[in-house]
């Protein structure tokens, strides 16, 4: 099978992560896979797996030469299928080579919103349950892709050297979250909350912060850093900016805090977790909640903020029981269910699924697509501001 993998964009996030090492995963299955994306922050996640990769021109998406170059590449290798994750390279796939040719294009859509514009002829994948159930009302077909975990790559090492890199004490509980900096799905808001509440519990516990990420609210994140440890007169709240390589991050934890990709690579650590939401979302992870994030995501939506984290969170900082259980229990979760080589040889099989019964140029639903994303292009021409859209590549 020759596959032509098409991330969003090559910036920091799970969305690109999981295109990259899925694609080496069902490479090393035997199958010619090459990857088609820009170069960015993620180059040398590229280099290290050693897919093949043919460079993309940073233009706008669906511009005609975007278009038209893709539908090159996918003649010129001879591709069987194209794998797009989130909207511009899924639209274009769909209006360049499955439109010129019929190739069978299958969408995934890590993000946490899922755009009307895009095409219902064509197969989807989506990363949570609930997000499927409520999909297939007007979607023709839909599956869920888990978002996958290298458990291989992420697993933990020499706990003494990884906390030696940041200079913690033995006797220190370290709180770590990893994520970008930004309001998309108030990761920023989620991570200042919960520093101010362990600069509160630092008063009382040895208990530290580590946090690791870029984005928009890094000079804010920075900024409350300095006003904790000014008063503590120590470093209370590390903060890292983005590291390429975040696993001496995780080794070092103690508990993690977090969404998404980056939650599940904790859990892959062996460490407990308190999983982060929007709009005041925290929760712990136990045998007794782990059905609502298997449902609905590594995620959460509604909650009393710091009222609901501040007890999450000292419940595993003064139980040292409790944290080893809980990390054993998400260590083995993670590699039962979220493992890459478990999770790439259920895409082998959605690919060939794919592959057998691909759905042809279906003109109604093309068009419908086409005029959706028209509309879509014109509101952002005139609204330039961030829209709340998965077309923006939010993903958590």
């Amino acid at each position: 099978m020759r596959i032509l993998v098409i991330p969003h964009q090559m910036s920091m996030g799970g969305s690109q992560i999981n295109a990259i090492e899925l694609a080496a995963k069902v490479r090393d299955m035997g199958h010619h896979v090459v990857l088609y994306a820009p170069h960015g922050v993620l180059d040398p996640l590229v280099d290290e797996v050693g897919v093949p990769r043919i460079v993309k021109r940073t233009d706008a998406d669906l511009s005609p030469g975007s278009v038209r170059r893709l539908v090159d590449i996918v003649r010129r290798e001879r591709i069987d299928l194209i794998h797009a994750y989130e909207w511009g390279p899924s639209l274009e796939a769909t209006f360049g080579p499955h439109l010129r040719f019929g190739v069978p294009v299958l969408m995934t859509v890590l993000s946490m919103v899922v755009d009307d514009f895009l095409p219902r002829h064509l197969p989807m994948t989506l990363s949570t349950r609930e997000m499927v159930d409520q999909r297939r009302a007007v979607h023709e077909r839909v599956l869920l892709t888990e978002p996958p975990i290298d458990t291989d790559l992420n697993t933990a090492g020499d706990r003494a050297v990884a906390r030696a890199v940041f200079g913690f004490e033995d006797d220190e509980i370290v709180v770590t979250t990893v994520c970008r900096l930004t309001s998309d799905l108030e990761k920023l808001e989620g991570t200042l909350v919960a520093l101010d509440v362990l600069g509160r519990l630092a008063h009382d516990r040895r208990v530290t912060m580590v946090i690791v990420g870029d984005g928009t609210g890094l000079d804010e994140v920075r900024r409350r850093a300095d006003i904790v440890n000014a008063d503590h007169g120590r470093t209370v709240i590390h903060v890292t900016g983005q590291l390429l390589d975040p696993r001496p991050a995780y080794d070092a934890a103690d508990v993690m805090i977090g969404m998404g990709s980056s939650a599940l690579k904790g859990l892959a650590f062996g460490k407990p977790l308190v999983v982060q939401g929007e709009g005041g979302y925290w929760k712990l992870l136990t045998p007794d909640t782990v059905d609502e994030f298997l449902y609905a995501g590594w995620f959460g939506r509604g909650g009393r903020g710091a009222a609901d984290f501040e007890p999450e969170i000292v419940r595993v900082l003064d139980d040292r029981a409790l944290r080893t259980e809980l990390g054993a229990y998400g260590l083995e979760l993670a590699r039962r269910r979220y493992s890459l080589t478990v999770l790439a040889s259920a895409l082998e099989s959605m690919y060939e699924d794919v592959l057998s019964s691909a759905p042809g140029r279906e003109p109604r639903a093309l068009a419908r697509s086409a005029r959706e994303v028209a509309k879509f292009l014109a509101y952002r021409v005139v609204h330039p501001s961030p829209v709340a859209s998965s077309a923006d590549g939010r993903t958590a």
